[in-house]
């Protein structure tokens, strides 16, 4: 069977094994249009419905390991982790009591045209902010919750006042860093040694947040690209090199070109589809404050 069939068949035998659980197949559309299945497990009384995605059970199935042995596993990491929570959700009625959880991210906008027929955004050069909302329990950590056009009636904003909000905490209360490249490297034990001249003349840095997720939001944030330019001393490319973090490039003699299919290769062959933010190289120019593509 394909892994569809797999999952109809997990599905049926936990549903009549366990009364009080109901599982479905459950589809997530995410960055870029990836689109994940797997399994959605509800309980009377609990808000949350935690998602097992299946791949990895999919190929234990075609390796001889039958559904029944499968299913029953499921159930019981389901009961031991205690996956099941009653979550107090109630703050997400209000827009008041969301507004300071709201924060933003980039997303490729050619990338996420189906995507973002569900959710509120705003045009930035050729990608799209999008809000969402950060929430924490310490049962299950921190987590993010994606606001969709559905939650603008529920609160009665328009995109504009729930985007402006995001994008003002995402300012105010998000640290993002810019460090050298040689310290991030050293950071990850793989120190690189220069034949001649100061390494840090060599001019690149990454650009992130303290939580290194998401931190590729700072691309929107004018007086952080100002003050880029102060420590890379002038004009500088702009490499995306995930959703998650920027590498700055001070601009030399480098072929964009060169530039733009380094960032291609990087993409089809060291990130995940979901984390890949744009195929391209942008400028941002010291005199003119302003950032190009």
């Amino acid at each position: 069977m394909d892994y569809m069939e797999f999952l109809d068949s997990v599905r049926d035998y936990i549903n009549e094994t366990a009364a009080e659980v109901t599982v479905s197949v459950h589809t997530a559309l995410k960055n870029n249009g990836v689109r994940l299945c797997g399994l959605s497990f509800s309980r009377e009384g609990y808000n949350a419905s935690p998602t097992v995605y299946m791949e990895n059970y999919y190929e234990e199935y075609q390796n001889g390991t039958k559904v029944s042995e499968i299913g029953d596993r499921l159930l019981s990491i389901y009961y031991e982790n205690d996956l099941a929570v009653r979550l107090d959700m109630s703050f997400f009625d209000e827009f008041e009591s969301v507004k300071d959880r709201l924060y933003i991210k980039l997303i490729n906008r050619k990338k996420n045209t189906e995507f973002l027929k569900e959710v509120p955004y705003e045009v930035f050069l050729d990608l799209a902010i999008v809000p969402y909302v950060r929430v924490y329990d310490k049962r299950i950590g921190n987590g993010l919750i994606m606001v969709r056009n559905e939650h603008l009636k529920l609160w009665k904003k328009d995109a504009k006042t729930v985007i402006d909000a995001a994008k003002k905490n995402t300012h105010d209360h998000e640290s993002f860093t810019l460090k050298h490249i040689m310290d991030v490297l050293a950071s990850m034990g793989n120190r690189p040694d220069f034949a001649d001249g100061d390494e840090r003349d060599f001019p690149m840095y990454v650009a992130t947040n303290k939580r290194m997720t998401n931190g590729a939001a700072v691309l929107v944030m004018n007086d952080k690209l100002k003050e880029f330019a102060q420590v890379l001393g002038g004009d500088y490319y702009v490499i995306p090199s995930s959703v998650h973090e920027l590498i700055l490039l001070g601009k030399t003699d480098s072929c964009p070109d060169n530039i733009d299919r380094m960032i291609r290769e990087v993409n089809d062959t060291q990130l995940g589809r979901d984390d890949v933010l744009s195929d391209h190289a942008y400028l941002y120019s010291r005199d003119d404050e302003v950032l190009i593509f």
